[in-house]
């Protein structure tokens, strides 16, 4: 009974200290918020070290939030960085692929320009062609009907290709008409005023003839005019 007795009065003096403790504490707190109304301070021993403590956890406690809040904002900022850059990667890949595209546009313009003035070197020399074979037949035309001598005082003013080209064309116009060709006793005659001339002619006329029969064949045999 003694035991049980000493224990439960050692909890009553532990539960005093404690109540006596607490009273201290509200007064020395009732004390100081006291005099921080009426302005008066009061020096107790160890309140200034509980007021930091105190004020520090405060602190703490309200930080923490902040403190989470600078985390996250850290944490968009490396996204935000990292996006940043990806999207810049993105824009010199999409630049490269761009100036490609151009360099590619560039080089088929330019092929297409050369093609256009191939085209264009092509038709004026068919058009150059064409003008110069009408002028050709205009020409065996006119020298068919023609005087024999006369034609060939202006045969022997054109170069040697366009007195071939005539000639043939003579040829030709007599075969049209169902005539005999006049353009063999015209380099016969030819060969009268210019035999240098003449003998060129002939020769160019065999040499691009072949084996074809033309009216410069019967050169030889032909003297006297052909009936227009």
């Amino acid at each position: 009974m003694a035991v049980y007795a000493t224990k439960g009065n050692g909890r009553k003096i532990i539960l005093l200290l404690l109540f006596i403790i607490v009273l201290l504490g509200a007064g020395i707190l009732l004390i100081d918020f006291i005099g921080t109304i009426f302005g008066v301070y009061f020096p107790i021993p160890g309140l200034k070290y509980i007021k930091e403590m105190s004020f520090k956890k405060k602190i703490k406690q309200s930080e923490e939030p902040l403190l989470l809040e600078r985390e996250e904002l850290s944490k968009d900022r490396e996204r935000l960085s990292l996006l940043e850059e990806q999207i810049n990667i993105r824009k010199k890949e999409v630049q490269l692929k761009e100036i490609e595209v151009q360099k590619k546009l560039e080089l088929l313009k330019e092929r297409e320009q050369e093609l256009e003035k191939k085209a264009k070197i092509l038709e004026d020399r068919e058009h150059q062609f064409k003008d110069r074979q009408k002028n050709i037949r205009e020409q065996a035309e006119k020298l068919y009907n023609m005087p024999p001598q006369d034609a060939v005082a202006l045969l022997v003013q054109q170069s040697e290709s366009d007195i071939v080209d005539i000639l043939r064309a003579i040829d030709s116009y007599s075969i049209e008409l169902g005539k005999q060709s006049t353009a063999p006793y015209m380099l016969k005659l030819m060969g009268d005023v210019n035999k240098e001339i003449a003998a060129n002619v002939l020769r160019k006329l065999k040499y691009s003839a072949g084996e074809s029969d033309t009216g410069v064949d019967i050169l030889e045999e032909l003297e006297e005019p052909p009936l227009p």
